[in-house]
């Protein structure tokens, strides 16, 4: 069985096509009203042109509120969790299932949020688990509680630690690899898991907070000269903070950036759709650790500090 922790479009997306291939999902939500509606009406993934792909009934998979965690968990404790929630809930993840503490040996993390830092906090609280950082560009959309639209297909990089031991390994495969092929994921698994986070830290830094101060989607960052002109500009201001931190980095990712937008052409980067519903935006984890890693280095981001300022202003005066 896998746990996946949040219900918002990530985890209804692979909780979804999860279920839908066959492997037993327990899928924890925000709400206890969200996972009585799982419960009752299942998962419906929808396609980019609005057609149903899947349909998974609510006795395909099981929710349960994050809230429970404790009880029921105490009841079938968790192996395997995917921890898909945004930055922001990262601590109350963490505080409510606390508890899996007691065989955390045993558990193996997958996390997949934007931005960094979540990963030293989850290894933190579970030092001994199997913790495994991964980063998605698989586009999905919320269109209610228990429906998502897979707005444009991607990949999924896993890291992949050395040290695994041998049944380590058979189980990772077993119950996570295999799993997500089988759901139809396109994944790989990466021993350089941290080259991955960073490039996707780049793309997110580029194109989120652009998308949410002009709230157009990403096809349009490619319509104006002047647009790409700022992409350019937080672009090499981030590749200096890297170089700065001998992180290491490609010249391709520009193009990858580039391509990321007409791929994803009509979709709405996840900061701008916080943005529109007024909730806390990931831009501190994203753009704002960015500027941390600036002044680490002893070097500028200016552009991304203005951007950062700006997000959480528009947050304060509209929440």
């Amino acid at each position: 069985m896998i746990d996946i922790i949040g219900a918002g479009s990530l985890g209804l997306l692979f909780a979804g096509r999860l279920a839908a291939s066959g492997t037993k999902v327990r899928l924890w939500t925000r709400t206890l009203e969200q996972a009585r509606v799982i419960a009752c009406e299942g998962i419906t993934v929808l396609e980019k042109e609005g057609h149903i792909a899947i349909r998974v009934p609510g006795d395909a998979l099981k929710a349960a509120p994050l809230a429970d965690w404790q009880r029921l968990n105490s009841q079938d404790p968790a192996r395997w969790i995917l921890i898909m929630t945004k930055q922001g809930a990262i601590g109350e993840v963490l505080e409510q299932i606390k508890s899996a503490a007691n065989t955390e040996s045993d558990i193996g993390i997958v996390c997949l949020q934007n931005g960094i830092g979540h990963i030293e906090r989850i290894r933190q609280a579970f030092p001994e688990a199997m913790l495994h950082p991964a980063v998605t560009t698989e586009g999905a959309k919320r269109k209610g509680v228990a429906s998502v639209v897979h707005a444009g297909l991607g990949f999924t990089e896993i890291g992949y630690p050395d040290e695994l031991e041998e049944l380590q390994v058979v189980s990772f495969e077993q119950n996570v690899l295999n799993p997500l092929l089988t759901a139809g994921f396109d994944v790989c698994l990466s021993k350089e898991i941290e080259n991955g986070i960073y490039r996707k830290l780049l793309i997110n830094a580029v194109i989120n907070p652009l998308t949410a101060i002009w709230r157009i989607p990403n096809g349009e960052l490619l319509s104006d000269p002047g647009r790409i002109h700022m992409m350019r500009k937080l672009y090499e201001e981030g590749i200096q903070v890297y170089e700065a931190l001998d992180i290491r980095w490609d010249s391709a990712w520009w193009d990858h950036i580039m391509k990321v937008c007409r791929v994803t052409a009509d979709n709405q980067s996840s900061m701008l759709a916080d943005v529109l519903a007024q909730s806390m935006t990931e831009v501190a984890s994203i753009n704002g650790q960015l500027v941390q890693m600036a002044e680490q280095a002893g070097v500028a981001a200016p552009t991304h500090a203005v951007l950062w300022q700006l997000i959480e202003g528009m947050r304060l005066k509209e929440g």
